[in-house]
Order: C-alpha cells, then structure tokens, then sequence
C-alpha cells in the first residue's frame, strides 16, 4: 500500500485526493452555520439566550470580551474569521452601514468603499449617499467622493424604496445566505498565509487511530477490488435520474387561456457597463428584467398575464423571495407589482421558446444608450446580436 498524506487525501477528486474532508475546517464551517443563524434569525430562542448572555447592545459579529463565557460560546464566535471572509452588508435604508469601514461594496471579496483624494467625511453612512425622496444615489455627491469605477459598483446597486434595516448577506451564494458546503469550499482555497486558526480538539490521535483500524483489516485484494467495482457501479445509477423528474423540478406550464403572456429576459457580461433587459449581473438583470415588464405591462393596462422566462432561478425567485435574501431590495419591487395583476403567473419555457426576449436583450445591451420596446417581435433598427 502506497502511503500519502492525510491532506492529500482531503484534496479534491479532479485534483488528485480522494475528496475526504479536513476535520478542522468542516468543523469550523459547522460552527460558522450557527454563528450564521444568530444573524440570520434574531427572534429565535436559541438566538434571544445568546444575546441576553453575550451581546446585550452589539451583533454578534462584534469582538467584545466576555468573562466566564461557556464552550459552546467560544466555539461559535471562533468562525467569525471565516464569516467575515464572505459577509457583506445589504443596503437597505443604509442607516447602519459605515462608507468606509463596513463591507458593503460587492467585488472579488466584500469590501467598503474607496475614496477619492482626501477623506473629507470619515463618519458618512451609506443612507447620506441616498436621495431619500425619490429613493436614488446621490449622483453629485457619489461622484465627489468616488472614482468613476467605483460610482458604477455602488449604482448598480439596488436601494429600497422603503425604509427597512440593513441585512447581512454571504457573497458566495446565489442566494445571499451561508451554506456550509460554500464555507467549506472558501477555506479549501485559502493558502497556508491566509489559513484562519483552528478551534477545538486535536484530531490527529483519532486520525492515527483510524489508520491503525484499516492497517489491522487484512483482506484479499481481488475481493477488495471486487467490493470497489459494485459499489462504484451502484454510485453512478444512483446519480441518474429519471427524465420525468428532472422535467418537473421547476414547473412549466402552458400559458393561460385567459391571460396574456409576456416573454421575458435579462442580458450581462462582465465586461460591459450595461445591462440589455429583453420584456442584472447575470440573476440581476433577469430579476429587473421581470420588475421592468410588470411595470410596463400595469402602464398598459394589462391586468390578467403570465410571465414566461428561461430562468429556472427567477421562478425559484419569485416562488420563494425570502430564500433569496440578495435580492430583497428587487423582489419587493417585484411582489409590489405582482399585487397589482388581477391574473399573474410566472413560469418556465425552455431558453428555444425563449429566443426572442433573448436577442432583443442581448442587442439592447450591446446600444450606446437606453433602448425601451414593447412588442411581438424584434424592431429592425436593433442589429443581431454576434
């Protein structure tokens, strides 16, 4: 038997190692969980008997000392580290948010935002770069304070139309909210500088003990490789699913009889300034792509419709916005419109039934200035897109 070392067994498959996990890290990411839940859900019981013990006036992000704090405690607040490495802070009235010094700006990591020149304002929160009356960013301001690179991150940034507090969210999700598997994968990708300190037991005594169980199991080899082949072949018709499942994962229906419908699309690439939205950022174009068509549909005086998109996580969206905490801000705007249809459904169509909300996306996005059109087909004037 060829020895190897106990991370090289922990690396990934396509990389080499047997996809084992790093005790020490998987622990650190299940602490970060709870640690995530105590953000997440302040109401519950498990979060108010922290709180009233620990952090009476503070979040629990917040280094405060605490004396004669429990194990569990220290546990918990020990991946605050590897939260911090993801946590940025959602702009919802902006009151709570520092421009300087909190994690607000979305890039490769969360980060506040870079000055231009001098720092005139070091005390300046998000919500006085806010014109509060018509809920927009303060473009004379924003452009005082910032270059211009940074003026388009913090506009393409959605604001609440409503005053509402500022949640926290997790950069490496779709979703906005912590997984452990994301956790997991983040700290796998730090260098040896960059690895956060480990909390809890040495496990290298019980890793040891482990290789002493499976050197002391003494099997033919034929019979060893033998198991290997079954097992593998069960592994891989475990992982096929049935054509019939996979079509019902996201609902896809016929339009209604009684409605009219709406294709819709979004359009984004990263390295174009604009945004094409076909009737943001990938999932954000295809979200205000959907509020834009709600809105232009309610001007039309068009009360019954269905929606029609090829975004199967727009659907989820929609379905289930509290899922979605980085798109709260949209999916307000989104649930404002849908209240007002008499009729609404959203539903799936394959991206081929979807191809000229596509194109007419993807053109508009590729014009040097605002494109606005509503119709059955594509307008002449808009080129094909390349």
């Amino acid at each position: 038997m060829h020895w190897l070392a106990w991370r090289k067994l922990c690396r990934h498959k396509r990389d080499g190692g047997l996809g084992f996990r790093v005790i020490e890290d998987f622990n650190t990411t299940l602490l970060a969980k709870q640690l995530w839940r105590l953000m997440d859900n302040p109401e519950s019981l498990f979060a108010k008997v922290f709180k009233g013990r620990y952090y009476r006036n503070s979040s629990p992000m917040d280094p405060i000392r605490s004396y004669s704090s429990s194990y569990g405690w220290q546990s918990i607040i020990s991946a605050r580290p590897l939260v911090q490495k993801g946590l940025i802070k959602r702009v919802g009235s902006g009151s709570s948010i520092s421009v300087w010094y909190d994690p607000w700006i979305s890039d490769s990591r969360p980060r506040s935002a870079i000055c231009k020149g001098f720092n005139f304002y070091p005390q300046l929160m998000v919500s006085q770069l806010i014109n509060s009356r018509s809920s927009t960013w303060n473009l004379p301001l924003l452009h005082q304070l910032f270059e211009s690179e940074e003026i388009a991150r913090i506009t393409g940034i959605t604001i609440a139309t409503s005053s509402k507090p500022d949640p926290c969210g997790w950069i490496f999700t779709k979703t906005g909210r912590y997984t452990v598997k994301s956790g997991y994968s983040l700290l796998q990708e730090l260098t040896e500088a960059e690895a956060l300190p480990v909390f809890g037991p040495d496990t290298r005594k019980l890793q040891a003990q482990s290789w002493m169980v499976f050197s002391n199991d003494d099997q033919d080899p034929r019979d060893v490789l033998e198991s290997a082949i079954t097992e593998a072949r069960a592994w891989a018709a475990a992982q096929t699913v049935p054509a019939r499942e996979s079509r019902n994962l996201v609902p896809h229906t016929e339009p209604n009889l009684v409605a009219e419908w709406c294709q819709v699309d979004g359009a984004w690439k990263e390295t174009d300034c604009r945004v094409g939205l076909g009737e943001g950022y990938h999932l954000y174009s295809r979200a205000g792509s959907s509020s834009w068509a709600m809105q232009c549909m309610l001007i039309h005086n068009k009360q019954r419709m269905n929606f029609q998109t090829d975004c199967t996580d727009l659907v989820k969206m929609v379905s289930a916005p509290r899922e979605w905490l980085a798109f709260a801000n949209l999916l307000e705007e989104v649930e404002k419109c849908r209240r007002q249809f008499k009729t609404f459904s959203l539903t799936h169509i394959p991206r081929t039934k979807n191809t000229k909300a596509d194109k007419l996306a993807r053109s508009a996005r590729a014009q040097p200035y605002d494109v606005y059109y509503i119709n059955s087909v594509p307008p002449v004037s808009l080129p094909e897109p390349r």
